[in-house]
């Protein structure tokens, strides 16, 4: 059967669950909703100018865990704290010189996404290079230094309102990262008992999401609770036993779900079900179980599972209660500030270049047009840029999707219910209904977060046109045509000037996932699991990557023979993980035949993806 056919029904799957609703995505879109109405709300009653800037940052001072939240709030706010104090003496010198106001967008502009590409502040770049710019687009806009001056510190309130609500919302109703990390670790070990007590191949789409998420998602979530406070050493300890014994959970049973005795399987779900659901009822209530007894396993089990579930006694009776040693750091040096090759490496200077370029060439369009009201052009470069000509398009295609069904529903609310607004408090009910829905698809996976910030992007500028209820459609209609006139000169910007293309980096990222694997498979303990846990994410990193190859421009786009070998092979990867982790026999050999394949499509496909600068390959009519 070809492998697209095998994939149909993961990836039907993997479609439904990224629409699918948790407790996790619906109290945070929750949230969200809150803290966007509590700053329109402060918006509105102290006339705050843009009211729908102020209400759309605070999605992005936002994540689902509090710690995360509250450290990019703070340091959002002292950014701009810095930004504005630091114009203030300059203000005079360009409030009246365009061209220099002009020069020095474009400088600070250069200079904070180089930051963003090369440094520790990648999070908060764009947001800072589009408020900057704003803020300096304002400065044209405004008659007088003392004017200017007030619009400066006006600025302040975009960040500070939005910064303070959202601080306000962390501290009384945001989950602790170890109730987030308690509940991650429940969810993993319920799918796995789904897995097992269904169906064939029933929930395995999920449980395999959640067995990476579980890997991936807790260490830094046990992490921030440590940095928090919120653990003793000795919870710590325990919580850190939990997680390393889930994965090794997970991995059993991924082993046990992939065996071809059917009878022996369904012996085992009987035996083993039962055990995780009761401890994941314990996770699930914030504790964490101790002295599990091991299940009653049935009398004849396969040869080949028989170690298996002897590493799942050994985790389940000392789930909670040996920690394993932290594994070795390695040599390596602290990473500083700065990525490796900051300063030698020319992409990210190119990658800085061209969102620079994209935004002022809006800028100039709009102020040459005298349109102020496409303004929203520039907004649109700093946001949909990314590092390669796929990630850029996806989003770009994202924000398309997004400002056309936001633009539709705020265009209607003008049409039909604004008109019967007569309070702030209907004002809010009309934000509160919007922002949810763009909330719960901004809770959501990467692959359409997107969608659902600039839902809210198109939404709230055609609705909060002021302090009050806004009937202007030319108003409305400008803002989208800048946000599809920014989204253009993106995708030329970034597919002609130095496009650098996913497909290019994706076989040497599987040569450098299979020397990870080998290292797992050569150590032991806590860093073959360290290993592993690496692997994962590179894993999860490279199959992201190659679903954006279809997003490459035609010249760069590799031909869906190449996507579908590298499918194939990383679905070969994923399947010796658990073998790997808990040192099966046999996989070693596996690990090797999946490197000389590897090796193989990297020769036999070379030049194949038309990632350099050559000519474009024909088509498929020539």
């Amino acid at each position: 059967m070809p492998a697209s056919v095998e994939r149909a029904g993961p990836l039907a799957a993997a479609w439904a669950a990224l629409w699918a609703n948790t407790p996790d995505r619906l109290v945070f879109a929750l949230r969200l909703t809150l803290v966007c109405c509590g700053s329109a709300l402060i918006g509105l009653w102290f006339e705050i100018p843009d009211p729908a800037l102020i209400v759309y940052l605070a999605l992005f001072l936002n994540r689902p865990d509090r710690m995360s939240s509250l450290a990019i709030a703070v340091v959002m706010q002292l950014f701009m704290t810095v930004v504005v104090f630091s114009l203030v003496p300059v203000t005079a010198l360009l409030i009246n010189a365009p061209f220099w106001r002009t020069v020095a967008m474009a400088v600070l502009s250069f200079g904070l996404m180089f930051l963003g590409s090369a440094s520790k502040l990648r999070p908060f770049a764009s947001s800072m290079a589009l408020i900057t710019a704003y803020v300096l687009d304002l400065l044209g806009s405004l008659p007088g230094g003392e004017l200017a001056t007030r619009g400066l510190l006006y600025a302040l309130l975009f960040v500070g309102v939005p910064a303070s609500v959202s601080v306000l919302a962390d501290l009384l109703i945001a989950p602790a990262p170890r109730r987030l990390a308690g509940g991650l670790l429940a969810r993993a070990l319920g799918s796995a008992a789904d897995l097992l007590e269904g169906p064939k191949d029933a929930g395995r789409a999920q449980f395999d999401a959640l067995r990476h998420q579980a890997a991936l998602g807790t260490p830094g979530l046990l992490k921030l609770a440590k940095v928090e406070g919120a653990l003793t050493p000795r919870a710590s300890e325990a919580y850190r036993s939990a997680a390393a014994a889930t994965v090794r959970i997970l991995a059993a049973v991924d082993l046990i779900d992939r065996s071809t005795d059917a009878t022996a399987r369904e012996a085992l779900a009987v035996a083993l079900a039962p055990t995780l659901r009761a401890m994941a009822a314990i996770l699930a209530s914030g504790g964490y179980p101790v002295e599990i007894e091991a299940p009653c396993w049935p009398a004849k089990v396969p040869a080949d599972l028989t170690p298996v579930l002897a590493i799942l006694d050994e985790a389940i009776t000392g789930f909670a209660t040996t920690p394993p040693p932290p594994p070795a750091q390695g040599h390596g040096a602290k990473s500083g500030f700065f990525v490796a090759g900051a300063f030698t490496n020319p992409a990210h200077v190119e990658y800085a270049l061209k969102v620079t370029i994209g935004a002022m060439l809006c800028y100039l369009l709009f102020a040459l047009w005298d349109w102020p009201g496409i303004h929203t052009a520039m907004i649109t470069c700093y946001i949909v840029g990314l590092g390669t000509a796929a990630e850029t398009i996806e989003k770009l295609s994202l924000r398309i999707a997004g400002c056309l069904v936001g633009a539709a529903l705020g265009l209607a609310t003008i049409v039909y219910v604004l008109p019967a607004i007569t309070s702030i408090t209907g004002i809010l009910l009309v934000i509160a209904s919007g922002m949810f829905l763009a909330s719960w698809i901004a809770a959501g996976d990467a692959r359409i977060s997107y969608a659902g910030f600039q839902l809210a992007f198109a939404f709230l500028l055609c609705t909060l046109q002021g302090h009050g209820p806004g009937f202007d459609l030319t108003l409305s209609r400008d803002r989208v045509l800048g946000v599809l006139l920014g989204t253009g000169i993106s995708y030329l910007v970034f597919t002609r000037l130095w496009p650098v293309s996913v497909a290019r980096t994706i076989d040497p990222a599987i040569a450098r996932l299979i020397a990870l694997l080998r290292q797992a498979a050569g150590a032991c303990g806590a860093v073959r699991e360290a290993r592993i846990s690496q692997a994962m994410a590179a894993a999860a990193t490279l199959r992201r990557s190659v679903e954006l190859a279809s997003f490459e421009p035609e010249r760069l786009r590799p031909a869906p023979e190449w996507v579908e070998a590298r499918h194939d092979l990383l679905a070969r990867i994923d399947r010796l993980e658990s073998s790997l982790l808990l040192a099966q026999p046999g996989a070693g050999a596996e690990l090797d035949a999946v490197a000389r394949d590897a090796d193989r499509l990297a020769v036999s496909r070379e030049g194949d993806t038309a990632v350099s600068s050559a000519p474009p390959r024909p088509s498929a009519a020539a």
